[in-house]
């Protein structure tokens, strides 16, 4: 059998987001069994070479139209012809695309099957995707719809990263196969360092990791630590946010003067781990549909206790409240369950405890690559 996958990911690292991160450790994991990658993104910062090759992994990035670039990659047919042009099709034994309604889902699902190549789908969300707006929401929906219902003659396979993404497959009339679980790969905590050791002892390190943007819930968070400082001003608390997006420099403008609060911008896999190893609890406050948010996995690798919204597979990992706080990302919520955490260092550290031994059992990448490994085999 020839072990050379295509896997198709409308962007991919250096880009930071769960996808872009759920397509590098799989591609590594499958490199650590004999596979040979090439993922074919979108080039999201045309100072990326269009073609680069990592280890036995080969990216080809696409070029695209600057409408929606950082949100929505539309493909420049034009442009990308001479890069798919050097695609060896008939080399590859199996085909992966991420998510339904990305175009490069389409475009890598049409060409596999084109020349005969198996196709998986893995889905990444649990609703509607979301900008914000409610009128380009609603055209939103119906572009889903209309692609998912194109996408679906091209597809053999689904998958999703957690039970509740198979469940929402079945909203457009899809049975997934099984799960092939967002996870993490435990030797990681090795790469973490005391960089953040700098901290003051005394201080509770409260930390966001992801996108600053709205739907993630950064500005709900920030309300609610407020209200906690304010409730509670004796005790030294921290909000530590690590990320980039269009709302970073507006709120780091607007928070300037807090010395309470401090923003990294975009920092490496190493620092975030790093982060999260000084961290005491981590909040993953999204109100966005999320697949099985990666920054939940790392933080409770590093020992972090945690509160979080029940998007995705997120009650797969917090199964309860002996492994951290599920809240509605509400303000008050967010403020009840941080003073909560906050005030009993006992629960924070049993939780933090629970949920690193609930990570390390049953999210891993080594499991997720003999499913794969298993499915390629079986289809071939």
């Amino acid at each position: 059998m020839t072990k050379k996958i295509l896997i198709y990911t409308g962007y991919f690292i250096p880009h930071l987001g769960g996808v872009e991160r759920y397509v590098d450790k799989l591609t590594s994991a499958l490199e650590k069994i004999g596979y040979q990658c090439t993922i074919v993104t979108t080039a999201h910062d045309n100072s990326l070479p269009s073609k680069e090759t990592i280890g036995s992994r080969t990216i080809y990035r696409l070029p695209t139209h600057n409408i929606f670039k950082q949100r929505y990659p539309i493909i420049n047919k034009r442009k990308s012809a001479s890069i798919i042009s050097d695609i060896d099709f008939n080399s590859f034994s199996f085909c992966i695309v991420n998510t339904r309604f990305h175009l490069t889902s389409l475009l890598g699902a049409r060409l596999a099957k084109k020349h005969g190549i198996k196709v998986a789908l893995i889905e990444h969300g649990t609703a509607h995707f979301s900008v914000g707006n409610k009128l380009l929401d609603f055209f939103g929906l119906i572009y889903e719809h209309v692609l998912t219902a194109i996408i679906k003659q091209y597809v053999d396979y689904y998958y999703g990263v957690s039970q509740n993404c198979n469940k929402w497959l079945k909203h457009f009339g899809i049975s997934a196969e099984g799960v092939w679980y967002n996870a993490i790969d435990s030797k990681d905590k090795l790469l973490a360092t005391n960089k953040y050791d700098y901290f003051d002892k005394r201080e509770i390190i409260v930390t966001y990791a992801g996108r600053i943007i709205k739907e993630k819930g950064i500005i709900n968070l920030l309300k609610a630590f407020d209200k906690v400082r304010s409730e509670m001003s004796n005790q030294k608390i921290r909000l530590v946010i690590a990320g980039d997006g269009p709302l970073k420099d507006e709120l780091e403008s607007r928070y300037l003067d807090d010395s309470s609060i401090q923003f990294l911008g975009k920092i490496n896999f190493s620092d975030i781990l790093s982060l999260f190893k000084r961290t005491d609890i981590f909040v993953h406050p999204s109100l966005y549909p999320e697949g099985l948010p990666t920054a939940i996995l790392e933080a409770g690798l590093m020992r972090t206790a945690i509160i979080a919204t029940p998007r995705g597979g997120t009650e797969e990992v917090i199964i309860d409240k002996r492994h951290g706080i599920i809240v509605d990302g509400s303000v008050d919520s967010l403020k009840i369950a941080l003073m909560e955490m906050v005030q009993n260092e006992s629960m924070r550290k049993k939780s933090a405890d629970n949920v690193k031994k609930r990570i390390e059992s049953v999210f891993s990448w080594q499991s997720v690559a003999k499913c794969v490994d298993n499915k390629i085999k079986e289809s071939i």
